[in-house]
Order: structure tokens, then sequence, then C-alpha cells
């Protein structure tokens, strides 16, 4: 599924390329897009669509550069659409080269069988890092992009606007943890993990938690 990871801007947000090449659809690209693009570019890839976990700002920046170089649309779950409209951070956002990206073709939801760029997801409605953050799940690999819900051996924030501790240990808890078997976690800031690794050795939320954030 995953045929390019891109860690891009001042968050070290992963942006990536997934799909069936030449077919791509471009999650997240949150920073950096003239290097996404050129390496698209150069590789003859056809991006098709952009999918966002989630709205916060280092995920969405260049959604519109991205979208409006190749023609394409995006989609974002219904709840985080006031991310994209009103960017927290405005001066920050413009610092970024933050430009508004057009309105979703459509909306992410949760249980929906998504096809993109030849990929067959399954789109799982995980809030709490913010009210509409969705994970991708590709069942043929065994994968899932999680952006911002969970890291390797960390969690997603829940101090910014948006953000709810108890929701999100829902999420993890019976959302995640609750999948059936393994998968390999591709998540939207550090190195791939496992679910079976986190379901362990998580600190928040694992069977070994040194710490419990309710």
């Amino acid at each position: 599924m995953i045929l390019e990871r891109f860690t891009v801007g001042p968050f070290g947000e992963n942006c990536y390329v997934i799909g069936e090449a030449p077919r791509v659809a471009v999650v997240d690209p949150g920073a950096e897009s003239a290097r996404i693009c050129d390496r698209i570019d150069a590789l003859g890839w056809r991006p098709e669509v952009i999918l966002l976990t989630h709205g916060h700002l280092d995920h969405i920046a260049h959604a519109a550069h991205v979208a409006e170089r190749y023609g394409i649309g995006l989609r974002i779950h219904e709840a985080d659409l006031p991310y994209l409209r009103h960017p927290q951070m405005p001066d920050y956002a413009r610092m970024m080269g933050y430009r508004p990206p057009p309105e979703p073709e459509a909306f992410l939801t949760d249980g929906q069988d998504l096809e993109a760029a030849g990929l067959a997801l399954k789109v799982l409605h995980c809030p709490g890092h913010t009210p509409g953050h969705v994970v991708l799940i590709h069942e043929e690999s065994r994968s899932i992009l999680v952006g911002d819900v969970i890291f390797q051996r960390g969690v997603g924030r829940t101090d910014l606007p948006g953000g709810d501790t108890a929701t999100l240990a829902h999420s993890i808890e019976q959302r995640l943890f609750a999948l059936p078997g393994d998968y390999t976690l591709h998540p939207g800031h550090g190195p791939e993990t496992t679910l079976d690794e986190e379901r362990e050795e998580n600190p928040f939320f694992g069977r070994r938690a040194t710490v419990r954030l309710r």
C-alpha cells in the first residue's frame, strides 16, 4: 500500500503516497509539497485524490498546493471541516504557506469502504485528537494509516481545541485495539510500529502502561 513516505515541515509530519502505481493518493500533505510533487512526477505517478486523516495544520497546510497542481479533490471527515476553513494559529499558517484548500469532494465516514487509487480501504472514525480524526485500514497488506491517534510508544495530544482525552482513550482501546490480529501502523509522526506492540508496550494504553490517561 505505502509507496513512499515523506517526513515534512517543522513538526516532522509524515505525508504518505499510497496506491497501485501509477495511480496514487496523497495522504496528509502538510508541507514541502514541491518536493513531494516533484518525486511523484519523476516516478510517473498519477495522483487521483488527497485523503486527510484530520484537520490539524501540520497535516493540511499544503493540501491546496497538491490539489491545484494535479486538479484533484480531497476528502476529510465532516467534523474536521472547520479546520480546513479556519486553521488554528493563522499567523503560523501563513508562515507555512497555507492556502485554503478546495471544499471536500466527499466526506470520509465511519465504516466506509473506500476505493482510492486502486486500493480498498476501510475508514474508521477515531476521534479524540480531533473530533473528525479517521484512520485508513488496508486489509490486504494488514496496514493502517493512523494519523495522530497513536504513535510508536505514544499517543496524540488532546490539549488543543477539539481534543478530548476520554474520547481518545475510547478510540484507541475500543476501536483500534479491538481490531482482530496484528497490523503495521503508519503514524503521522515518527517511525512505524505494530498494533500488537502498542497493545503491549504503549505507555499510556498498553497492557504494561505506566501512565493512564483518562
